[in-house]
């Protein structure tokens, strides 16, 4: 069940953040920013992309909860200081905690990898 419905979830996230993007730029006077414009990029290309793969997979390669968690929270925190980031360069500010939510999304992100690379690795090692 989670094989199906976390791509879609993914998916419908990025298709809210495109939304949102439109609505955005409709009011945003002309300023835009590469971050709002790709917001939609994260949760498509880190969420729906990669799961959908793993679920087409006819091996059990799905990630186990914990490494999905830590994965889904550094794509949600990447996704959140885009929008962030994007709305601060739209209303011409600027704030330090974007960076630091970036850095904390990149490194929970490639957790998550690792933390599911050695769930994978005593997996096949036990077979």
């Amino acid at each position: 069940m989670r094989k199906r419905k976390a791509p879609l979830v993914y998916l419908a996230v990025s298709i809210l953040c495109l939304i949102l993007f439109l609505i955005y730029n409709k009011f945003s006077h002309g300023v835009t920013s590469p971050y709002m414009t790709w917001l939609f990029g994260w949760p498509l290309v880190l969420g729906t992309i990669p799961l959908a793969l793993l679920a087409l997979i006819p091996y059990d390669l799905y990630p186990k909860r914990i490494s999905f968690n830590i994965y889904n929270t550094g794509v949600a925190s990447l996704t959140v200081a885009s929008l962030l980031k994007g709305i601060f360069d739209i209303a011409g500010n600027s704030s330090a905690y974007q960076k630091y939510l970036m850095s904390f999304g990149i490194a929970v992100t490639i957790l998550g990898v690792i933390v599911y690379a050695i769930q994978e690795g005593r997996a096949l090692s036990k077979s």
